[in-house]
């Protein structure tokens, strides 16, 4: 070996050398970083949903820069998902150090062992980083065992271009309706016949183009419905265009879409769903709510059997409706297709209608999770990183994902009309967590489809509420019947 090359490898010696020396010996105060030994600190993270992956792994570089911590993300598959987190952490071997998972599961992983409460150490599980919502739906028996993450949940979508159209006729009819009146001054001077005030006829007297805009669109929002009641107003006047197809339309076969009609007077577990001696689902509320969502399917040519939350959205995309239900996945999915010229029209998203006058409309919302292993040997580091995740990192969540945020937004961060997503998120309820009633949502997914297809409402609700009363209780619970005649729509 030349002098050359020995010197270059008695460098190299020195500077491991020197390096072990400062790893072992290093003292200071540090921000959560370094850690005696030649490694770095490596926590693992478990994951389900293949659309986190950019984001995650994005995330876990700017965690490394910022805290010197090798974060090493982990997409499992769906399926058992649960066993294969418990097999792992009692290996030992690469342990899941935290995982994604949706908030209804908390007590069945607490039970494993597989969630420990949180230590937050930054603070941020308060109501100012945070929804109530989303505190509740990490909460079990007044813990936080997660931080919350991201949610999904259902609102009222519409063509806003439709409405708009509509906005503007009302409008003009008013005027016509003024002036026949003999009504004086404003807008209704000179309009003395009808065929004026017809869109092709341009701006009406007594407005110019930015005022009549204005008018028109506080007219449209005017009409953006605030009930059941008022769509099926709008069903009845509404001179559709050929296109339109669907005054309302929504998936009827699935949960998420539907819940709304009696969401407002079930409650399962209180306010954190973790309260199985709080069961309520039939109530004279529940019953009257879902009487009226009987009584739309002969308004709407609605088939269960049929329905499928794909064609309604394919629906909407074409043109063909005006009103319907959707999640936040649609807003990627619109701007998508206008991207691709295959939407030209504008939308817009409201909370959801309330039922009539006298009951009110409450929407589902699932809330995905980030949860510390109980197993984990690395916790501190892991709730810094799931703070990181769920509120220091969150501004660029739906940006690389098109998926909801649960934090509130950073100050100066804006994201437009998912801010109205935000505010219908926060008055939506959270999945229960009470293990011995893990199959409420698709019992309840089947009871409204059989109330839809015809079935008495009263007993399909009773029924209901025995047998998630008789699987918390463990032996049979008969529920009292409560005489209903149900209002008519």
């Amino acid at each position: 070996m030349g002098s050359e090359h020995k010197m270059t490898s008695i460098l190299l010696v020195l500077a491991l050398l020197a390096g072990v020396w400062y790893a072992g010996t290093y003292d200071g105060e540090m921000d959560y970083g370094f850690v005696s030994g030649f490694q770095k600190d490596t926590i693992y993270i478990w994951y389900m949903d293949e659309e986190l992956t950019d984001y995650i792994n994005s995330a876990a570089l700017a965690f490394y820069e910022d805290y010197d911590v090798r974060v090493v993300p982990v997409l499992q598959s769906g399926l058992e998902y649960v066993q294969a987190l418990n097999s792992a952490s009692i290996s030992g071997n690469e342990v899941p150090d935290l995982y994604l998972t949706g908030s209804d599961s908390l007590e069945r992983l607490i039970m494993a062992g597989l969630a420990s409460p949180v230590e937050d150490t930054k603070e941020i599980l308060d109501d100012f980083y945070f929804p109530q919502t989303a505190l509740d739906a990490v909460t079990y028996k007044g813990e936080y065992y997660a931080y919350p993450f991201y949610y999904e949940t259902a609102f009222l979508l519409y063509n806003k271009t439709y409405l708009t159209q509509i906005a503007d006729g009302a409008l003009r009819e008013e005027i016509i309706s003024g002036s026949e009146a003999g009504q004086d001054g404003g807008a209704d001077e000179g309009m003395d016949d009808e065929e004026d005030m017809n869109t092709e006829q341009g701006i009406p007297d007594g407005y110019d183009e930015a005022s009549w805009d204005a008018a028109v669109s506080q007219k449209m929002y005017d009409l953006i419905p605030e009930s059941i009641e008022d769509i099926l107003d709008i069903a009845d006047s509404y001179n559709a265009p050929e296109q339109v197809e669907n005054i309302f339309l929504w998936d009827v076969s699935d949960i998420l879409y539907n819940y709304f009609f009696a969401g407002a007077y079930m409650n399962m577990g209180g306010p954190c769903g973790d309260d199985a001696s709080v069961i309520e689902i039939y109530n004279e509320d529940t019953i009257a709510c879902m009487n009226v969502y009987q009584e739309l399917h002969q308004f709407f040519s609605i088939e269960s059997k049929e329905s499928s939350y794909e064609e309604v959205l394919q629906e909407f995309l074409d043109g063909k409706t005006l009103f319907t239900i959707a999640t936040i996945d649609a807003i990627g999915s619109l701007e998508e297709a206008k991207e691709e010229g295959l939407f030209s029209f504008e939308y817009g998203i409201a909370a959801l209608p309330s039922i009539d006058g006298e009951h009110a409309a409450r929407g589902l919302s699932v809330t995905n999770v980030i949860v510390i292993n109980g197993y984990s040997e690395q916790k501190e580091m892991a709730n810094i990183f799931a703070g990181y995740l769920a509120y220091e990192n969150a501004n660029t969540l739906y940006d690389r994902t098109c998926k909801m945020q649960a934090a509130h937004p950073i100050e100066n961060f804006v994201i437009d009309i998912n801010d109205e997503i935000a505010v219908i998120y926060e008055n939506s309820t959270s999945l229960p967590k009470i293990l011995e009633i893990s199959n409420f949502w698709m019992q309840l997914e089947l009871a409204y489809t059989k109330i839809w297809d015809g079935d008495n409402v009263n007993d399909v609700l009773r029924q209901l509420s025995e047998q998630m009363k008789t699987q918390i209780a463990g032996e049979g619970v008969v529920e009292e019947v409560i005489p209903s005649g149900g209002p008519e729509l």
